[in-house]
């Protein structure tokens, strides 16, 4: 009789560390990044172990070469001859944190038939214009109308 019940806990224990593994395996989320500082013990992180190191976490100031993500979004996007293409609504990162892509907004006129398409991060290219962030394309306004429709799909997971 007892056999059984070990038999049953066993069995139970082991059907319900499946889905865990699987997660484990699975998951779009990604470890820590490194920063250059040594990985910490497992539980570390959440230990109250005090500040950490100047440098190794915060990033006092925007560097140079960087733009942040509110300079993209609601930004005008121009193609050939200066012509506005569109406008971006919003980026496309994917699990390790690289931005991918760029959702813009196309083909509004007063409103009307607008629709969203992605592009390439690469292929949209920062400027400064007017003392304002303005970003280029090498492609026309009919071109990025006729491209296919972005759709959006439910988080990774």
């Amino acid at each position: 009789m007892h056999e059984g019940i070990w038999f049953t806990a066993i069995l139970g224990l082991a059907i319900a560390e499946i889905p865990a593994t699987a997660r484990a395996q699975t998951s779009p989320f990604r470890a820590p990044p490194s920063v250059g500082v040594p990985a910490p013990p497992p539980g570390a992180l959440w230990e109250n172990a005090g500040p950490p190191r100047p440098g190794a976490v915060f990033i006092p100031e925007q560097p140079g070469n960087a733009l942040l993500a509110t300079e993209y979004l609601g930004s005008d996007v121009y193609g050939p001859g200066k012509q506005k293409v569109g406008t971006i609504t919003n980026l496309l990162i994917d699990t390790t944190g690289r931005v991918t892509g760029v959702v813009l907004i196309v083909g509004e006129f007063l409103g009307i038939g607008a629709k969203e398409v992605a592009i390439s991060f690469e292929a949209l290219f920062p400027v400064r214009e007017d003392d304002r962030d303005a970003f280029l394309i090498e492609m026309s306004k009919a071109q990025l109308t006729a491209a296919p429709a972005f759709t959006r799909s439910k988080a990774p997971g």
